[in-house]
């Protein structure tokens, strides 16, 4: 082999590491915005169903005290 052909193949080897790095970066960065996508949807579906279970004793709680109150009458 010749210098050419060491310094052609350093240079490949230099430019496939400055382009795969931040490539993996990106890849790494958007795995964990994923995962955390998907924790804040489970998050968000539990609040959802927490208040769904509040809005109905509250509607319930209101029910019954307007029954008192027409009993009081």
């Amino acid at each position: 082999m010749d210098n050419n052909t060491i310094i052609v193949f350093l240079g490949f080897i230099v430019t496939l590491i400055s382009v795969m790095t931040p490539i993996i970066k990106l890849n790494s960065s958007i795995t964990k915005l994923n995962t955390t996508i998907d924790t804040l949807d489970k998050n968000m579906a539990k609040s959802q169903n927490d208040i769904k279970e509040h809005d109905e004793k509250i509607n319930n709680h209101e029910t019954r005290i307007t029954v008192l109150e027409k009993e009081k009458r």
